[in-house]
C-alpha cells in the first residue's frame, strides 16, 4: 500500500478515535437543565388572599348554613382554617405523556385549575398549572404528581389562620355591639341638631363599611369550597442528559458513537471536497496558461 495512503488511513483513524472520546465525554456530560424556578410563581401567602382557604366546616357541622349565618353560630369558635401549599418542579424527556399523565392525575383527584401557562419549544417546553384540590385530596396529589417523572424540588407550607380568623371574628362582633349603641342613640328622645345628626349618620355608614370588609375577609376564609394550592411545574430537557437515568451507560457510548461518526463524515466531506477543488484547479490551470502562450 501507497505509504501517503497509508498515513492518511492513520490520521483519519486518530481524528475519529479523538471524536469517539469527544462524544462519549459530551454523552455523559450533558447539562441538565436548570430548575425553572421563575415559573414557580406566588407565595402561600399571597395566593391565600385570593382564593379560599381549608377549613373544618364539614366536620362540625355547618357546611350547608348560609355564610352570613356562620359567623353567629355558638360553634364559631370552632372553625379552623389553613392555608396549605405546595411547590413542585418535575423535569421530563417525554413532555407531551407525562403532560398527559399530570392532566389524569388533577382529574383523578378532582382538582381544579386555577391558572395556566404554557411556554418553550422542544426540547424546551414549560407548563406551569396552579391548582385548587380539597384538602383531603391534596396530599395524595402531591404524591402522584410527584410519582409521574423525575422530582427536581418540592416545598410544602402550611399554615394555621385560625386565630387570625378568631381575632377577625371578635372585631366584628365589637362593631355590631358598637353599631347597636350609636343606633340607640339616633332613636333617642332628645332633639339631636342637624349636625349632630350628620355626624350621627356618618358614624353609621363607616361602622357598616368596616363590618362589610370584615363580612368579606372571613367569607374567603370560610368559603363553602374549600382548596388547597398546588403550583406544578413540568420542563422538558433533551433526552441523555447528565441526570436523565433512563439513559444507560451503553446507550450514552453508543449516541456518542454516532455523534463522532457525524463529525467525521462532516469533516472527511469536507477535506474532500477541498482536496478535489485543488486537484481541479491544478488541471485547468496547466491548460489555461498554455493557450495564453
Amino acid at each position: 500500500m501507497n505509504p501517503l495512503w497509508k498515513k492518511a488511513g492513520a490520521i483519519g483513524f486518530l481524528v475519529f478515535l479523538a471524536l469517539w472520546v469527544a462524544g462519549a465525554i459530551r454523552a455523559l456530560l450533558l447539562p441538565y437543565p436548570q430548575t425553572p424556578v421563575w415559573q414557580l410563581t406566588g407565595s402561600i401567602h399571597e395566593a391565600g388572599t385570593r382564593l379560599p382557604q381549608g377549613n373544618n366546616l364539614k366536620q362540625i357541622g355547618l357546611a350547608f348554613t348560609p355564610l352570613p349565618l356562620v359567623l353567629d353560630q355558638p360553634d364559631v369558635e370552632k372553625i379552623q382554617v389553613f392555608d396549605k401549599l405546595a411547590q413542585l418542579a418535575i423535569g421530563t424527556a417525554r413532555f407531551d405523556d407525562d403532560k398527559a399523565l399530570v392532566r389524569a392525575a388533577l382529574a383523578a383527584h378532582q382538582a381544579v385549575v386555577f391558572n395556566e401557562r404554557n411556554g418553550g419549544i422542544a426540547p424546551q417546553q414549560r407548563l406551569t398549572l396552579e391548582v385548587g384540590v380539597h384538602p383531603e385530596e391534596f396530599d395524595a396529589l402531591v404524591r402522584a404528581l410527584r410519582a409521574i417523572a423525575r422530582l427536581d424540588s418540592i416545598s410544602v407550607d402550611h399554615r394555621d389562620r385560625t386565630t387570625e380568623f378568631r381575632r377577625l371574628n371578635a372585631q366584628r362582633q365589637a362593631l355590631k355591639k358598637h353599631l347597636e349603641a350609636v343606633l340607640k342613640l339616633r332613636g333617642g328622645a332628645n332633639n339631636p341638631s342637624i349636625d349632630d345628626t350628620l355626624k350621627l349618620e356618618q358614624k353609621i355608614q363607616d361602622i357598616q363599611k368596616e363590618l362589610q370588609t370584615l363580612a368579606v375577609q372571613l367569607g374567603e376564609m370560610v368559603g363553602k369550597e374549600s382548596y388547597y394550592l398546588v403550583f406544578v411545574t413540568l420542563f422538558e430537557y433533551q433526552p441523555g442528559s447528565r441526570l436523565d437515568p433512563t439513559f444507560t451507560l451503553p446507550q450514552r457510548l453508543f449516541h456518542g458513537t454516532l455523534w463522532a461518526a457525524g463529525w467525521w463524515l462532516a469533516l472527511a466531506a469536507s477535506i474532500g471536497a477541498l482536496a478535489l477543488a485543488c486537484i481541479s484547479v491544478g488541471t485547468l490551470w496547466p491548460k489555461s496558461a498554455t493557450r495564453l502562450t
